[in-house]
């Protein structure tokens, strides 16, 4: 079976209009039980930022070629999944800061990506697919303008995953036209799949 990895870096997931619209895509993506779903809800995790201390040590397991230790288990995670879903709002023109300390743990030479002799990274991520699942208040931003997807789409290059799309919802500050604007980003996820 297909192992899809779901990352959830939405606040008040209970109420949050970018995980509403996340169930609804995992909902089509899965339609035939096509996928066993790992979902990271990445606020519970307690992924810290990376310090001159803990970089320190990632670069003494790497220069052992430890690759296999439990610190590197969320890049083997995420490199070995055929299908990623993140679930993250617009956040300070980007993500919220708990999806960048996730992209810091995963971002591991050797699990996700291998330098080669010139120094031209290779991605090593076996997923096919990459969605980036967003809300924004504001209108007018688009996929464009939205500094996280741009992010996404450049790590993506890098970790070699070549498919990626953005499922959003914007214009939601608008609070008399909120269920209207969410109704039609649901309509249009299956001509996004």
């Amino acid at each position: 079976m297909k192992k899809l990895l779901l990352l959830n870096a939405c606040m008040n997931r209970e109420t949050s209009r970018t995980w509403r619209l996340c169930k609804e895509l995992i909902t089509l993506l899965n339609k035939d039980n096509a996928f066993e779903i790992t979902e990271l809800i990445l606020e519970k995790l307690n992924l810290q930022a990376l310090t001159s201390e803990t970089l320190n040590i990632r670069g003494e397991l790497l220069k052992k070629g430890a690759l296999s230790d439990e610190s590197f288990g969320y890049a083997r995670q995420f490199s070995n999944a055929d299908c990623i879903v993140v679930a993250a709002p617009l956040w300070d023109c980007g993500f919220p800061g708990i999806f960048k300390n996730y992209v810091e743990a995963i971002s591991i030479p050797g699990i996700v990506s291998l330098y080669e002799g010139n120094g031209k990274p290779t991605g090593l991520c076996k997923a096919e697919k990459l969605y980036y699942v967003t809300t924004r208040g504001g209108s007018n931003i688009g996929d464009e303008k939205d500094l996280g997807f741009a992010t996404i789409q450049g790590l993506c290059k890098f970790f070699g995953i070549k498919d990626v799309r953005c499922i959003s919802a914007e214009g939601l500050d608008d609070v008399d036209k909120v269920e209207a604007i969410m109704q039609k980003a649901i309509a249009a996820i299956p001509s996004k799949l």
